[in-house]
This record gives C-alpha cells, sequence and structure tokens, in this order.
C-alpha cells in the first residue's frame, strides 16, 4: 500500500505510555545497545517492515544514521552511552533480558502498520523487566525521509521524539520542546529537554583518567599511564570516554627491548559501546606520529592499527579524539594495546561484562556483601546500586547490604529492587528481602516475576535504614551470572489492578471472560494458596478467540506472584484456571491481577485539532478490558508477598 502523504493539521507523535512508565532511568545507561530489527521479525502490531519503510526513499546507511544521530544527541548530554549492535530476529517483547540480551539491543528499531493517527510508538525502561522496554516501531503507512520536505516526515526529528520516549520522558508542553506531542520537524533539544534528561542522568562527566590529572589527559605532557590488562601480561587494556567535542585523551606506554620488533597493536573498540567515531594517533617520544586512524562512521567505529617498535624499545603515545565535530564525536570507548609474536591470535575485544564471583563468602545473612551506592551529584535519579554478580552453584546464595541514602523531597520512600540474567538461557533469578538489624523478612510486592527476572518494590521504607537482598535461583540447582539494581526514590508506587479471585476444587477447573476493548500492552499477574496445608498450585491459561493458547502462567501456592507481559489485540478471550497438585490434594485460592502498560499501542485518539501540544488525559487503570466470570470478587491491587 502506498504510504499517504503528510496533511496539514495535528499529526500525533506516538501513543502514550502509562504515567508510571516514565521518569524510571534505565539501570546501566552507560551500556544501553541498540539494534535494527530485520524485515518480517515480529511485532505486537504486525510483520517488521523497517528497511522497506525507510528504504523506500532513503538509502539504508542514511536512515540508520538519522536513527543514531537521534539517540546520540540525547546521549551525549547525560550519563549515556549506545552502542550499536546486531539483532537477532527474535519477536519484539520476547522473554528475555531488558537489558544485554545477547540476541538484540536493549532499544530494537521497526516499523510497522500503527493507527493511521500515529507516526511511531516508543517504550521507556520500565519495572516489568519487559524486553519491549526501549523499542522503537515506526508507522509503515507513513512517508519519510531526510530533512525539510513537505512531503515526508523527517526521520531524525520523528527519532529524537522517540528517543526521549526510551530514555523516560513524557509528552511536554513547553514551547521548543522535542517532547511536545505534535509532529513538528526538529534539528535539537532544547535548554528544557536537556534538563530533564540530566534530572534522570545526571550530566555527563569525565573519564577516570581525566578526573585524576589536574586539566585531564588532553595533551602528551600530561598522558596516563596505561594499566595492564590482570589477565594478559603483553597487553595493555583501557575504558575511556571522550565527554565533550574538545576532549582528547593521551595515553602512555612502553615497549621493552626488542619485544615490539615484529609489530605493536593497538584497537579502538567503540562498536557495541557507542555511537562514537573515533579518531587515534599513535606517537614515538620524540613526537612523531607512527601510526594514525579515523572512522566517521558510527555504523562501523572501530579502528586497528599496527606499527613496529624500536628494537631498543621505548615510550609510545596514544591519542584518542573524536573524528568529527557533530555529535558522534563524543562517547565511550575501550583501547589495547597488545605486542605482537609469532602466531599471536589477537583477542577480539567485545563488550563483555565481568561478575563477580564470591566463593560462598556472601552466603550468610551475617556476611552479606556491602555495596557501595553510586556517586550521584543532584540532580540525578541514576539507580544507587548496581551489581553483576552469578550464582555459581546449586547451593550459592548471594546477599548484599545497602543503605537507604538521604533523598531530597517530601513523602514517602520506596524501595526497587531488580534483577535479571545476563546470559539467554541462564540463570532464573529471584530476591528475598531483609531488615538488615533483625534478619527479618522484609514484605514486598511483585513487579515482575518471569523467566529470568524478578522486579519488587518496598514501599514506605525507613530512610537510612540498612537492608540485605538475596538474590537466589528460582529452582534448585539453577547457576548462572545476573545484574543486580536497587533504587531508593519518591517514585509513584505501581498499582495492578484486581481482576478477580476465586477458588478451584482439586482436579477441577474454572474459566472466564477477558475483553479487551483497545489493543495495548498487559502485565498479567497470578497467586496461588493453598486451603488445608495442601501444595501445589494454580495454572491459567488465556486462549484467544479462535482457540489458541497465547498466554500460560503457573503460580506455586505460597510463593510470590507470577507475571507475564503480553500484547493483547481488541476482542475477546477466555481464561481457564485449573490445579496442579503437589501431593497434597487441596482446593485452591487464586488472584488475577493486571497493569495495562500502555494506551493502546494501535489506536490513539488525536487532540480536536487545536495545536496546542496538550496530551488526552489517561484513562482508568482498567478502562482497557473488561472481566467476567464465575467469581465477581476483585482482590485489592499489588498484593505483598511476606
Amino acid at each position: 500500500m502506498r504510504a499517504p502523504r503528510p496533511r496539514l493539521g495535528v499529526e500525533v507523535l506516538a501513543e502514550r505510555c502509562l504515567p508510571t512508565m516514565f521518569g524510571i532511568p534505565w539501570a546501566d545507561p552507560n551500556h544501553l545497545t541498540l539494534s535494527f530489527a530485520a524485515d518480517g521479525t515480529a511485532t505486537p502490531y504486525g510483520p517488521n517492515s523497517l528497511y522497506a519503510t525507510l528504504g523506500a526513499t532513503v538509502p539504508t546507511a542514511s536512515w540508520q544514521r538519522d536513527v543514531l544521530r537521534a539517540f546520540q544527541t540525547w546521549a551525549v548530554n547525560a550519563n549515556i552511552d549506545v552502542g550499536l549492535v546486531a539483532d537477532g530476529g527474535q519477536p519484539l517483547g520476547t522473554v528475555g533480558a531488558v537489558q544485554w540480551d545477547s540476541r538484540f539491543g536493549d532499544i530494537r528499531v521497526a516499523a510497522a502498520a500503527l493507527s493511521p493517527s500515529l507516526l511511531g510508538s516508543g517504550s521507556p525502561f520500565s519495572w516489568s523487566g519487559t524486553t519491549l522496554s526501549g523499542d522503537v516501531v515506526f508507522n509503515s503507512s507513513a512517508s519519510f525521509g531526510i530533512g525539510l520536505d513537505p512531503s515526508r516526515y523527517d526521520i531524525f526529528s520523528l527519532m529524537l521524539h522517540e528517543a526521549g520516549h526510551v530514555f523516560g520522558l513524557d509528552h511536554s508542553t513547553a514551547t521548543g520542546s522535542v517532547m511536545n506531542e505534535t509532529y513538528r520537524y526538529q534539528t535539537g533539544l532544547s535548554a528544557g529537554d536537556i534538563a530533564n534528561l540530566r534530572a534522570l542522568y545526571g550530566a555527563r562527566v569525565a573519564d577516570a583518567f581525566d578526573a585524576a590529572i589536574a586539566g585531564g589527559n588532553e595533551t602528551m605532557a600530561r598522558a596516563s599511564f596505561l594499566p595492564r590488562d590482570s589477565l594478559l601480561s603483553s597487553r595493555y587494556l583501557v575504558a575511556g570516554d571522550l565527554t565533550t567535542l574538545s576532549d582528547a585523551d593521551f595515553f602512555k606506554f612502553t615497549v621493552p627491548a626488542v619485544t615490539g620488533a615484529l609489530g605493536v597493536s593497538v584497537r579502538l573498540q567503540a562498536a557495541g559501546l557507542s555511537l562514537l567515531a573515533p579518531s587515534v594517533t599513535v606517537y614515538n617520544s620524540a613526537g612523531q606520529v607512527v601510526a594514525s586512524g579515523l572512522s566517521m562512521d558510527p555504523l562501523n567505529n572501530d579502528l586497528s592499527l599496527r606499527f613496529s617498535a624500536s628494537l631498543l624499545g621505548g615510550t609510545y603515545y596514544i591519542k584518542v579524539a573524536g573524528a568529527t565535530q557533530d555529535v558522534f564525536g563524543v562517547g565511550g570507548y575501550r583501547l589495547a594495546v597488545d605486542y605482537i609474536s609469532l602466531g599471536t591470535l589477537l583477542v577480539p575485544l567485545t563488550p563483555l561484562l565481568s561478575p563477580v564471583l564470591d566463593g560462598h563468602t556472601d552466603d550468610t545473612l551475617g556476611l552479606p556483601r556491602l555495596l557501595s551506592p553510586m556517586p550521584k551529584p543532584a540532580p540525578d535519579d541514576r539507580f544507587d546500586f548496581t551489581f553483576a554478580g552469578a550464582i555459581e552453584d546449586s547451593t550459592d546464595v548471594d546477599r548484599y547490604q545497602i543503605h537507604a541514602p538521604a533523598i531530597a523531597g517530601t513523602g514517602p520512600v520506596n524501595m526497587n529492587v531488580m534483577v535479571w540474567a545476563i546470559e539467554t538461557d541462564g540463570l532464573d533469578p529471584r530476591i528475598q528481602v531483609y531488615d538488615s538489624t533483625t534478619g527479618r523478612p522484609v514484605a514486598f510486592q511483585v513487579l515482575a516475576n518471569d523467566d529470568g527476572v524478578m522486579s519488587v518494590q518496598v514501599p514506605n521504607v525507613n530512610g537510612a535504614d540498612d537492608y540485605i537482598v538475596s538474590v537466589l535461583a528460582r529452582t534448585s540447582g539453577g547457576t548462572g551470572s545476573y545484574f543486580l539494581a536497587a533504587d531508593f526514590n519518591r517514585f509513584a508506587l505501581t498499582e495492578f489492578s484486581g481482576v478477580t479471585t476465586g477458588t478451584v476444587n482439586a482436579g477441577g477447573s474454572k474459566s472466564g471472560k477477558l475483553t479487551i476493548n483497545q489493543a495495548a500492552t498487559f502485565e498479567f499477574a497470578l497467586s496461588a494458596e493453598a486451603f488445608v496445608g495442601g501444595t501445589g498450585g494454580v495454572t491459567m491459561t488465556v486462549y484467544d478467540s479462535a482457540g489458541h493458547a497465547i498466554l500460560t502462567l503457573s503460580a506455586d501456592a505460597g510463593q510470590p506472584t507470577v507475571t507475564a507481559v503480553r500484547y493483547l489485540t481488541e476482542g475477546k478471550y477466555t481464561v481457564q484456571y485449573t490445579t496442579r497438585s503437589g501431593g497434597t490434594a487441596s482446593a485452591m485460592e487464586y488472584d488475577l491481577f493486571l497493569l495495562q502498560l500502555s494506551e493502546g499501542a494501535g489506536p490513539y485518539a488525536t487532540n480536536t485539532g487545536t495545536n496546542d501540544g496538550n496530551s488526552s488525559p489517561p484513562p482508568p487503570p482498567d478502562s482497557g478490558y473488561t472481566y467476567s466470570g464465575s467469581s465477581t470478587s476483585r482482590p485489592s491491587g499489588s498484593p505483598y508477598y511476606f
């Protein structure tokens, strides 16, 4: 179908996520990744057609650069890096890690047929832990191009708006903001946009090497010593950052006599780490250039140089700078120097997380690992604590002590804790929370409890108290690495809506009818409780109108609520509940909750034609669906788990 020409009037840029979705920063914004989904990849709105949609009028390299330029325009203003990675073609929203899933980027860019009133859809980070967080979808029914063209929508302008949503910013009515709800041609961010971004992520700070030297390591005279790689004595390895367009990083290293005669390898890696377009220059001790290279392409931004060192060895200097004077002249990188010998195979510089192996030193509540909070000069709402660890064997439990920091403002303070598996099909992690003083468990509310991820909130915590967070495998014998993030904040609590509560006799079943009034993304949450001390649980299966099972959740009696996220189109669904016996037959009580994560990812009503930038008010939390069944009782929202 031929994409329509832009028409005069108000064009809504994107769907609104519910208000509780905005304002939450990414857990590790310094290591975000982005991928372009291949055409045919399944999205909640139909097959992806990104390359066909944007490539109809613009060469692939050009539209990809403008998409990356939009994200980089935000990133250079805060503690954010976005690296380009390959996309494996898994469906958008597939179960996986909310960050660092090796199969695709944290941010995935696609295109599909959205409502005619939408130009795109962008999703921020969510406590639900869904991989839909960060995904951006162009409306394939619209026509896109580059620059100010009355016949097409500008790719950079739309993506600049959607990238703001991805980073956690809501719509704005401020004059000149790229977060205005209606489409306008844009060339950059307003001062207010930058201030709002920095309130979440803080102003971009210099790397440790610049910070350690008065005036930074900007010149050969103030060059930083390259540190040795802890795993390879013949290699120097460092992670750095070009914080501004004027920033240049100088490093020095020594080549022993004879060692460098066969050559010295210098590699800079930015691919997968940032969108930096780098230049690298190598000097000898006399200041003469012995090797140099640059890349002005953020799509191909790794560099590799070689030079022959003197037989007598000596000191050499490396200058790392931006190759461009636009936003691609800023970003993080890794720099490696290797001595080349006969038969040398240079180990690839892949962006690896390095989980800490504790050797069972923190398995007990009495000996937790003390986590230090991230230094964050206000305003900066990044997570207070992050840590990469591993469950090493079937008996391992990792325990971490965290201290509630002082938080400006008034009102209750809440604690959010998330953990997710780093490897695909790896650890299925679970969380426990304890009061550090008494050692007693702290009740929490489950926000996500799906394969490979768990997220909880503890409302109304006491300021300046200590807590112990335990990470363990959900089932006996589970092992693997994980990422833990904890934050104390004054965010509005995430509240599920109670849908239904009922009882299923052992071996029996019950059913209900779920009607979705407007297509959207929903999070299901199911809990089970046994009567008369029985064991087992309840299994819930959701069927579409054609009788196809689209979701199955199994909740164990007395265990934390389990969750799953699905995009549901408008229509009628059947929900069936059955018991699972754990050896003792018993009736089971079940509770079903729903959280609507978006306000209609398809149709979205535009405003009435006045170009005032005001968005429609959010609907009630459960207005997108209705439920009927054998039980009319509704549980209270967001149950506690003790």
